[in-house]
């Protein structure tokens, strides 16, 4: 894995919005999170992994990694 390929504007702080599961008619669930580090690329997928502190977890449980492509929406931390 490559930490050093991926997007941009995913930094640690920012505040993103992203898709789970798979969509079902019109509707699909989103949930909201924290970055908490740097973006991890999967060579042998070339999948970005981004590390998520999931909106209503604890502070100190892990991180969930989520796929770069399933983040639909990105705020800045400022």
């Amino acid at each position: 894995m490559d930490g050093e390929q991926h997007r941009p504007e995913l930094s640690t702080g920012h505040r993103v919005t992203y898709l789970v599961g798979q969509r079902t008619g019109r509707r699909q669930l989103c949930r909201r999170g924290v970055v908490t580090g740097t973006p991890v690329t999967d060579d042998a997928t070339a999948v970005t992994w981004v590390p998520v502190q999931v909106d209503g977890q604890a502070r100190d449980a892990d991180p969930q990694w989520i796929a770069a492509d399933a983040i639909i929406d990105v705020v800045s931390a400022s």
